[in-house]
């Protein structure tokens, strides 16, 4: 048996017919009329986008979901949601993020005729992600949504958006799940296959180095894409692909039978543009997944650091991550520490760049999953955009990951004046950033040296910007959290009329919408506390406010070129 598709209609009931499909039954009340669509062959979607019209989802074989939307007007829309559950189901909810992912706050109301379950919400305009609860404990996706999320394969609805695109920022959209073929090496893997299977004694992690260092990890060219790996341990290597909207997995093969050498070349054409990629390894029978140490550039994928698999290009920048980076003092976690270099940054030996410190820095980069489903920041990808249309100088950008201990380590301490008795901002400072300034070519100057981040990240970079102004001579603080505590506002009030103005720059905004409306009303008070302490907009404060965006990374991302231009606009 196939599940049925319905969409809202204003007009009488209609029907077009491809196949055999159960009659509709409209559930609970929710529609006045309806319109079925029926389906017999093949997985078919449309999306409809706009205001006024219906999300349709495609024909789903047994087991599957559909989904209707009516626009309620007034940027709302009831949304009916249906899944023909496994024969044997005793209970279904529904998770989202409009529900906190909670797998028992919505349960479904059946069964119905065909072990169908139904529910039905009243959800606002904008991106939402959702997945079924099956027993309380098994997720089910939608197979039927053309959009999910890598990973964690959420389904995602778009309502009253224009297109996908308008649900905020640069995240790619998802690339077609298709499994790429295995080809012939190209020429020059080829040639390091003779080179190898020479007799001649070849120590092949030396020799391998040297070939890595003469062309970045993985191999493109026009027809291929080559990944390579070195391990003399290793039994067996696979490389797991990540796409939006795809995951595959392909097992390596060594080039000569005698050397540790293994490799796979993939159609180029049937991969996605952008890909995350790890190897698997299998070592004395324990599996162990590695990211490609001769990677052009990482990322981060479901928070745990991937290499990124793009052509090397003169108009990107590239990540690098500095592993478990240990605090010198203070009892706090180590973590790893994500850095971002602009493009031209190899090939400009003696030019030096402004930094950017972001938290949560796990978060910052091109994921499409983390964090809570939302996708990252994608500060690389804006990045690259704005630097080589000339918006912004190149900087460089530095994510420090997150722990546990987050709420402790972005509040602000039991003396909100003291930078020297906070622990986070001393790593930050003594640490993190006398790393970074070793490592790299940086402006390590306080007004060369800026913080950023959102809600409790916002509160930080505000923070260590007045109490370490030497250090950090601007801060972008995205979303800050000042409620989150009954006396939170009143400290960080105490903090700006106790340092007066202090010589920084500072970004500051808020959405208007979901619970608190984003604590906006806490953000009007402390940006005219800020006016009042010296502050000028448009010299030395910015103050936006984004009307109808929420607390979370989608918000962020789609805004992120204001805070990138405030801090490092040409």
């Amino acid at each position: 048996m196939r599940s049925h598709l319905t969409a809202a209609c204003d007009a009488d009931v209609r029907r077009w017919e491809c196949g055999l499909f159960p009659t509709l039954h409209p559930g609970e009340g929710d529609l006045e009329w309806a319109l079925v669509w029926r389906c017999g062959v093949g997985i078919r979607a449309l999306m409809v986008w706009g205001l006024s019209v219906a999300l349709i989802l495609g024909c789903a074989n047994a087991g599957e979901a559909s989904v209707t939307v009516k626009d309620m007007g007034g940027d709302q829309f009831r949304v009916i949601f249906v899944l023909s559950a496994p024969t044997g189901t005793k209970s279904v909810h529904l998770a989202g993020s409009f529900n906190g992912w909670d797998p028992r706050s919505r349960e479904m109301s059946g069964p119905e005729q065909g072990n169908r379950y139904r529910t039905s919400l009243i959800l606002d305009k904008g991106r939402h992600e959702y997945k079924y609860v099956l027993d309380g404990t098994t997720w089910v996706t939608d197979p039927e949504n053309p959009h999910k999320t890598e990973g964690y394969q959420n389904a995602v609805l778009f309502l009253g958006l224009p297109s996908p695109d308008d649900a905020g920022g640069a995240v790619p959209p998802p690339d077609p799940v298709e499994m790429a073929g295995i080809v012939e090496h190209p020429p020059a893997v080829e040639r390091l296959k003779a080179r190898l299977a020479e007799k001649k004694k070849i120590d092949p992690e030396r020799f391998m180095a040297d070939w890595f260092a003469s062309q970045p990890a993985p191999l493109f060219t026009k027809d291929a894409v080559t990944f390579v790996y070195v391990d003399p341990a290793a039994e067996t290597v696979s490389v797991e692909i990540a796409g939006y909207g795809s995951r595959t997995g392909y097992r390596l093969e060594r080039l000569v039978s005698f050397r540790p050498v293994y490799a796979v070349s993939l159609e180029r054409a049937k991969l996605p543009a952008r890909m995350a990629y790890t190897f698997e390894l299998q070592r004395k029978g324990r599996s162990e997944t590695v990211v490609d140490p001769n990677a052009w550039s990482l990322t981060s994928r479901s928070g745990q650091p991937a290499a990124l698999g793009v052509a090397a290009s003169e108009k990107r920048g590239r990540i690098e991550v500095i592993r478990v980076l240990k605090p010198s003092a203070g009892g706090l976690r180590p973590r790893d520490v994500y850095v971002y270099l602009p493009p031209g940054y190899d090939a400009a030996d003696e030019q030096r760049y402004p930094v950017l410190y972001m938290h949560d820095g796990q978060n910052c980069w091109d994921d499409p999953v983390e964090p809570f489903g939302h996708g990252g920041w994608c500060v690389n990808l804006t990045a690259d955009r704005l630097i080589v249309e000339g918006k912004v100088k190149p900087f460089v950008a530095v994510g420090i990951a997150n722990t546990p201990e987050r709420m402790q380590e972005y509040g602000p301490s039991r003396d909100i004046l003291s930078f020297s008795g906070h622990a986070y901002l001393q790593y930050l400072a003594g640490d993190v950033k006398a790393e970074i300034d070793r490592r790299y070519r940086t402006l390590s100057g306080a007004g060369q040296t800026a913080l950023m981040g959102s809600s409790m990240g916002g509160l930080i970079s505000l923070q260590g910007a007045l109490v370490a102004p030497k250090t950090f001579g601007m801060a972008a603080c995205l979303s800050p959290a000042f409620g989150f505590s009954d006396d939170s506002a009143d400290r960080y009030g105490k903090l700006v009329r106790s340092v007066g103005h202090a010589p920084v720059r500072l970004y500051v905004d808020s959405g208007t919408a979901g619970p608190g409306q984003d604590g906006a009303s806490h953000t009007r008070e402390m940006v005219a506390l800020l006016r009042e302490n010296g502050w000028k907009d448009g010299v030395d404060l910015v103050h936006f406010e984004d009307v109808g965006a929420k607390h979370n990374e989608r918000a962020w991302r789609a805004r992120l070129e204001r805070p990138l231009r405030f801090l490092f606009g040409r």
